[in-house]
């Protein structure tokens, strides 16, 4: 019975300590995401990748339609 109260509370405080410091880096990772898309070089690398994906949509949906219709 001890063995398993221990065991119980162990997981318990593992799960909370674990919790607190897991979203403590989360909000470090998005905080440094945030910083990232601020930057002039990426929001700029970042609108040609949306192009580029947009257009490869456009010609992809387009050959999909022509292969249906056929």
């Amino acid at each position: 019975m001890k063995f398993r109260l221990g065991l119980v509370l162990g997981f318990g405080l593992g799960y909370i300590l674990g919790a607190k410091a897991g979203r403590e880096r989360y909000e470090q990772i998005v905080d440094a995401c945030r910083g990232l898309t601020k930057i002039e070089g990426v929001q700029s690398a970042t609108d040609k990748v949306k192009e580029t994906v947009g257009e490869g949509m456009t010609t992809a949906s387009q050959r999909i339609r022509d292969h249906i219709e056929t």
